[in-house]
């Protein structure tokens, strides 16, 4: 049938129009060519970790990117009557963070352009043999065995569909995508860029003044031996916590970790954010440090990301263990939530029932040691509540505000946000500070003697310096465990009695607060 319908077109309507033969037969090829390039001008390709569906056809010369399901963004790329698109169908996220871990960000993107360039002439002359077979069965269909028509059919399409793909190359400008239109839920990203360029400019501007300023300041204090330092013996731990993915955090705890000379670093969790497999690769900037890093996961960090974090040769993982480093003994402990969500947060009973079930774990774990260990370092000290008077010092961070409170001779210690407010750090007025602390212990007595809270604010940045000595602020560190029966054991850990004070950094009371 479509047969007759051709041969009726060819030998009937083309003479009505006073059309030639041979433009008859040229018309053809490219009806042939375009259904073909509907049909087979598609092409998947590898680029890195990322899987790309390559597509042309007949339209504008426009280059669209599908990135589904956030919708797309096209701009009028070369001057060919040709359409290009190019979407992501699929991402391997172990390969991902594998990729990423390997190289760094530059190396990666140029490997992924150096693959999808590779891939373009395979993919034109895959275009063009899938049109020159379709121009082919068309006009076989059409002409039989008029062979002349047949091959001015060929020839065209061959000719036409060549050169608009040279014509593309030769025209391409790959700066055009720079100012893209955009579909779907990404046309808010034009909202959303102008914000982004000016919080590049600030990162590049705060990160090249943020290693000169942060060594600078490091010269000063640790030159400046007074009191507990008179000889400059002590032993230095860097405390961070609740990095949230921030590469500009990690750059910050580096340069603080080489400016004071620290023996080891403390990460009390949340170095991830939405606990996802392609999180994995923030491991990467561990080794870097080249000191060791304690971690214990946070929140926000999930049990894969831990076993991520055991593979790295300068990471110490505790959950539940403890280890001695310089002479410390540190016992650390995860987080008993994951919780990267809201959705995944439990009801207030279920975390109520959780927080006491981490407590009464805690103060086994406490029991069953042979001797109480130097510190206990957590992500929530909430969880930690059972330690208060049986160890000299709890670490975490979760609040993101830096904290110091004394409880039954037991220092609890939170240091902030290391992260600032992670990839947000410049989103808000003024910027979030990114906080750590360096503290400081007597190497023969294994005593807690001060520890400095540094502070770097992004829209400034200014930085902040407060050392605090501890037996001027807070006194003799002596726990005092207070004995209680198993009847009272629920409501103690609900509300323990206790000798405490505290403040918020900052925002020091005249008095000694209530005990929460």
């Amino acid at each position: 049938m479509a047969r007759a319908l051709l041969r009726k077109a060819s030998t009937s309507l083309l003479p009505k129009l006073r059309i030639p033969r041979w433009l008859a037969a040229i018309l053809i090829g490219l009806v042939g060519a375009w259904i073909a390039m509907l049909a087979g001008g598609t092409m998947t390709v590898e680029a890195g970790p990322f899987n790309v569906r390559l597509s042309a056809n007949v339209g504008s010369g426009v280059t669209e990117i599908a990135l589904p399901p956030l919708g797309s963004l096209s701009a009028d790329t070369h001057r060919a009557p040709l359409r290009l698109s190019a979407t992501l169908v699929g991402v391997d996220p172990g390969e991902l963070s594998e990729f990423v871990r390997t190289r760094s960000l530059e190396q990666a993107v140029a490997e992924v352009e150096r693959d999808m360039l590779s891939h373009i002439p395979p993919f034109g002359g895959r275009l063009l043999a899938a049109s020159l077979l379709g121009a082919i069965a068309l006009s076989l269909l059409a002409f039989r065995t008029d062979w002349r028509s047949n091959a001015i059919a060929v020839t065209g399409a061959l000719i036409i569909v060549g050169t608009a793909q040279l014509v593309a190359w030769q025209t391409y400008s790959a700066a055009q995508l720079l100012s893209p239109s955009f579909s779907g839920p990404l046309a808010l990203a034009p909202q959303l860029i102008g914000p982004a360029e000016t919080a590049v400019d600030r990162i590049n501007n705060f990160r090249g003044e943020l290693g000169r300023i942060v060594a600078g300041v490091g010269r000063v204090f640790t030159g400046t031996q007074s009191g507990p330092f008179a000889d400059g013996d002590e032993l230095r731990v860097l405390h961070i916590s609740d990095v949230h993915l921030s590469p500009l955090g990690l750059d910050f705890a580096r340069h603080l970790a080489d400016a004071f000379d620290v023996h080891f670093i403390v990460d009390t969790g949340d170095l991830t954010s939405f606990g996802s497999p392609a999180e994995d690769v923030i491991v990467s900037f561990v080794p870097r440090f080249g000191r060791p890093y304690v971690f214990v996961r946070g929140n926000h960090d999930s049990t894969t990301f831990q076993k991520a974090m055991e593979g790295v040769p300068n990471a110490i993982v505790l959950d539940g263990t403890t280890r001695e480093l310089e002479g410390l003994s540190v016992h650390g402990v995860g987080d008993v939530f994951f919780t990267p969500d809201r959705r995944s947060l439990p009801s207030e009973e279920e975390q109520q029932q959780e927080m006491e079930l981490a407590n009464d774990r805690i103060l086994s774990d406490l029991e069953r040691l042979p001797q109480s260990p130097d510190v206990l370092v957590i992500h929530n000290d909430e969880q930690a509540d059972a330690a208060a008077g049986r160890v000299p010092l709890v670490i975490s961070g979760h609040g993101h505000i830096p904290s110091a409170r004394v409880r039954d001779g037991t220092l609890f210690l939170r240091v902030g946000s290391t992260g600032g407010s992670g990839a947000g750090v410049f989103a808000e007025v003024g910027g979030v500070p990114l906080s750590a602390q360096v503290l400081y212990f007597d190497r023969e007595a294994r005593n807690f003697l001060a520890y400095d809270l540094i502070q770097q604010f992004p829209e400034t940045g200014n930085i902040a310096l407060e050392r605090h000595l501890i037996s001027q602020e807070f006194g003799e560190l002596e726990p005092m465990p207070i004995e209680v029966s198993a009847a009272s054991a629920e409501g103690l850990l609900a509300k323990p009695p206790s000798r405490e004070n505290h403040y918020l950094h900052g925002k020091r009371p005249t008095a000694p607060a209530e005990a929460r």
